[in-house]
């Protein structure tokens, strides 16, 4: 997930300005969590599995059909050209794929080895891989971002990692495509001419964790729970969107993890409902505190687990004092508190991005030990921790 105050300037900029879950009695018992919504089926999603007493009913999430607490990281680039690493893009019809086997593999055994198990990453980002026709409406996916995204499953498979797949976005303020969220039209063709086979390759790979609708829903909605402009759609027209992806995936996948990603507001509109009762099977949000702040999971009051979908400092000077701080205590609270799982913001060496897991060189910051430590406790009491009943919500 990228930093969504820097996103939000999309909408700011089109602007001219600066800058859930489901309904329905739940099967709760020892053996799981039964996350059937009301409108979708059921998919096992939670556990009652904690780490210890400090995590007792904590809500988890399946890795490889085990309940794990996720330790990701964000990736927002594998060393290509955002907009074009896994396929053609559509308003660069002169430029090449700039997808680096070599690059992605590297990349992701020095992040399996630093103790991570998720990774999450972007596709369709700025368009990339996605066909467009003249009326800006999404006519297919380049077969290059399969051939591309298929080679980097492997190789996450081989280094014990699972692959979270963010799609969509921004649309907001892209010149020359019309907003899925929208426009009806520009909406069916996304799902069916992108969304319907893009997840009909994801199936039955292993290495496949989830697959959240959007990176951060609220760049895309204006108003103050949303972008914070006048530019975007209403919240309405998001979660139509949503559940149109959902019913989409599930018809093609129904055993998939499908969730959206929240960001700009914390967890303030996953506590509000905006993206509840739609049959998600978790909740993903963003926390940027140079604290590490959370509420505990039972304050937000939802029927699915969450997970933090994007955390780091909130300061943005890079200081690893700073990071390491925020990033421990984020990690900390929220394996005590009873998320499912929190990931970091993000793997890169931008220089000038404070969230930057990487140096300049592309070494590791000091934060990679403590996350090594963190990452061999979680492992060592996940096989000694017993079995706790689901909590009552």
């Amino acid at each position: 997930m990228r930093n969504f105050r820097d996103l939000a300037g999309i909408a700011c900029l089109a602007a001219g300005v600066s800058l859930v879950g489901c309904g329905g009695n739940q099967a709760q018992d020892m053996s799981g969590y039964n996350s059937r919504s009301m409108d979708g089926p059921a998919s096992q999603v939670s556990s009652g599995t904690s780490f210890g007493a400090a995590t007792l009913g904590a809500k988890l999430i399946p890795l490889q059909g085990k309940p794990s607490f996720v330790l990701g990281v964000n990736v927002p680039s594998f060393g290509g050209q955002v907009g074009r690493e896994f396929g053609k893009n559509a308003l660069l019809p002169d430029s090449e794929v700039s997808y680096n086997a070599k690059q992605v593999n590297t990349n992701l055994q020095d992040i399996s080895s630093s103790g991570f198990n998720v990774v999450r990453l972007r596709l369709f980002s700025k368009l990339d891989g996605l066909k467009v026709d003249a009326a800006g409406l999404v006519t297919g996916v380049d077969e290059a971002l399969y051939k591309n995204v298929s080679d980097l499953l492997s190789k996450a498979e081989n280094s014990k990692v699972q692959i979270y797949v963010c799609l969509s976005g921004p649309w907001t303020g892209t010149a020359g495509v019309k907003n899925p969220l929208m426009d009806v039209a520009a909406r069916t063709a996304y799902l069916k001419k992108a969304v319907t086979p893009l997840i009909g390759k994801l199936k039955g790979r292993p290495s496949v964790f989830a697959v959240s609708i959007s990176d951060g829903i609220e760049t895309e909605i204006a108003g103050k729970d949303g972008n914070s402009t006048k530019v975007g759609a209403t919240w309405d027209q998001a979660r139509d969107f949503v559940k149109a992806n959902l019913d989409i995936i599930k018809s093609v996948d129904p055993q998939r993890l499908i969730s959206c990603g929240s960001a700009l507001h914390g967890w303030q509109n996953v506590k509000a409902g905006k993206l509840s009762r739609l049959g998600l099977d978790f909740y993903d949000f963003q926390v940027l505190d140079d604290k590490g702040i959370l509420p505990p999971f039972k304050e937000i009051k939802v029927d699915r687990p969450a997970l933090i979908g994007s955390c780091g400092q909130d300061s943005k000077k890079s200081d690893n004092a700073v990071q390491s701080k925020a990033i421990m205590t984020l990690l900390g609270n929220a394996e005590k508190l009873g998320y499912a799982g929190a990931i970091l913001s993000e793997y890169s060496k931008d220089a000038d991005n404070p969230l930057g897991l990487l140096d300049k060189d592309g070494k590791h910051r000091p934060v990679f030990a403590d996350l090594q430590s963190f990452s061999a406790t979680l492992a060592m009491n996940a096989t000694t921790a017993p079995i706790a009943g689901q909590p009552k919500l």
